[in-house]
């Protein structure tokens, strides 16, 4: 079977991959042959990561030029083999590109929802540029209904997403729930001397870790900022560490010198894996979030985990058990269960025991796999 799949992912082109290129070249091994089309700015190579996996970046002058470039692309790889189906990452601008190709190629079209998009007032304000505020993502909910409603296929990442889609007309047979896949062995493997290292910087001290890579804005900074404000208030020894964001916290955080703070870039993942495992407990400030793959990775360390109640988060935390739920936005709840945990260890130590044991059992790679490739072959051309 070949796969073309349409994707705004850029660190596939990139070398420090993390772990989107391994579960790729997986995608590929069991589909046969995988092309992906990444949406790019000029001056990135083609990658051959294998007989049966290339990337292209579209290497477009601006954004406005993705959809064209993209199709240039697959129209001259195309022949002589022709594509059994068309994968795309969202229901925006790739999913267009798809919907294009389903036309020209006559090829089945398989759309992703990895966000959640529809009935969320949260992320229909949300926007990057303020001149986007008030039309750019009304505009691409418009059109991811539009696209939706073309699509042989529909994959969604929790049960949250499907319920709304069925809810909103998509045929339920359409819509199937298959999660980002997560290689959950890499995150049991971490450096004890590392680990052993960043303890001892923080000595005497409970650690709190939240990673956000990519999207400060769904992050919702000000509402954690407010709650580790809260916290320190009533427990002096702590440490909290932010990676991702690469974000002043003396600037946002008040305390003393006690109050130790840390904010980090983007992070490799053997050193993430590690940061993961120094610390006492994971927390979430979401506003919008589809899965919370990051809930995934800190409860396979262990974790235990405080989390908004996000769509996606809801698939993950079971309150009280793994973790704790709190309303969007609330900051005092939000410190009031981080508190509970700094001050109940053991309790603290049993949710993330509970936590580690149900991600192994939901998210088993090998059961993620093959999900997807089953839906791959249901919907490809015979």
């Amino acid at each position: 079977m070949r796969v073309l799949m349409i994707s705004s992912d850029r660190t596939l082109l990139s070398v420090n991959s993390g772990d989107a290129l391994d579960r790729h070249k997986k995608y590929a091994d069991l589909a046969g042959q995988l092309d992906i089309i990444v949406f790019s700015k000029k001056g990135l190579k083609k990658r051959k990561i294998s007989d049966n996996l290339r990337i292209y970046p579209t290497n477009s002058i601006t954004k406005l030029n993705y959809v064209i470039n993209a199709y240039e692309i697959i129209r001259s790889i195309y022949w002589p083999d022709k594509f059994d189906l068309v994968v795309c990452q969202d229901p925006f601008l790739t999913g267009l590109t798809g919907w294009i190709i389903k036309k020209r190629f006559k090829v089945p079209l398989l759309i992703h929802f990895h966000g959640d998009f529809w009935q969320n007032n949260y992320w229909l304000k949300k926007s990057k540029r303020w001149w986007h505020l008030f039309w750019y993502n009304g505009l691409l909910l418009f059109l991811s209904k539009f696209l939706v409603n073309k699509a042989d296929g529909i994959r969604v990442v929790s049960s949250g997403i499907k319920d709304k889609l069925i809810k909103a007309g998509v045929p339920k047979n359409k819509v199937k729930i298959i999660p980002t896949l997560v290689d959950l062995e890499k995150f049991e493997k971490y450096n004890s001397t590392r680990v052993k290292k960043l303890k001892l910087e923080n000595k005497n001290h409970k650690m709190i870790i939240n990673v956000g890579l990519r999207d400060p804005s769904a992050k919702d900074y000000p509402t954690l900022f407010k709650a580790i404000n809260l916290v320190y208030e009533k427990y002096r020894n702590l440490a909290f560490y932010q990676i991702g964001a690469k974000i002043c916290l003396q600037e946002k955080i008040k305390g003393d010198d006690n109050l130790i703070l840390n904010s980090l870039g983007e992070t490799g993942q053997k050193e993430l894996i590690n940061y993961y495992y120094a610390s006492d407990i994971y927390v979430s400030s979401s506003c919008n979030e589809s899965l919370g793959k990051t809930l995934i990775e800190a409860m396979v360390c262990g974790l235990p985990v405080v989390a908004t109640n996000t769509t996606g988060s809801k698939e993950i935390v079971i309150d009280g058990k793994n973790g704790f739920l709190v309303p969007i936005g609330d900051s005092e709840a939000l410190a009031k269960k981080i508190l509970f945990l700094l001050n109940n260890p053991e309790k603290a130590k049993e949710m993330g025991q509970a936590g580690k044991k149900m991600v192994k059992e939901k998210f088993k790679q090998e059961k993620i796999l093959k999900k997807v490739i089953k839906f791959w072959k249901e919907l490809k051309n015979d």
